[in-house]
């Protein structure tokens, strides 16, 4: 007999942080028509400053984004944070550079996914979908 596939909430959430408006709305209305509850941000500290953000199994977040650059917007400290605050999602981290051992070291820790920036509207959804099934498995 085989396991009953596992249970995944109606419309999991995603939290967004890209500071590049368009591409920021576009991944929105991507994953609005996918059903998922998306709340996006333009910056890191208004992910972690948000409350709402931390219900939100997982998070998308652009590491390679000059506006997010910065002693406030650094993507893994954000991450960190938002860890620290209680949050026990999975992050889809996207980056244009080759990831580093520390960063490929950081992300296995916590069963995060590192992507290329430029992937495809698939494979985003695709990795999306395994984060998913990690939390609720």
């Amino acid at each position: 007999m085989t396991p009953p596939a596992p249970f995944l909430p109606t419309n999991p959430g995603i939290s967004l942080v890209d500071g590049n408006p368009a591409r920021r709305r576009a991944r929105q209305i991507l994953l609005l028509s996918e059903r998922y509850r998306v709340r996006s941000y333009a910056s890191c500290a208004a992910l972690v400053s948000d409350p709402a953000s931390r219900d939100h199994a997982c998070i998308i977040l652009d590491l390679s984004d000059s506006r997010l650059a910065g002693q406030d917007d650094d993507g893994m400290a954000a991450l960190a944070a938002m860890r620290g605050l209680g949050w026990t999602g999975r992050a889809i981290l996207l980056d244009a550079r080759a990831p580093s051992p520390e960063l490929l070291a950081a992300a296995a820790r916590q069963g995060d996914r590192i992507l290329d920036r430029a992937t495809t509207d698939g494979a985003l959804l695709a990795a999306i979908a395994a984060a998913m099934l990690t939390l609720a498995g």
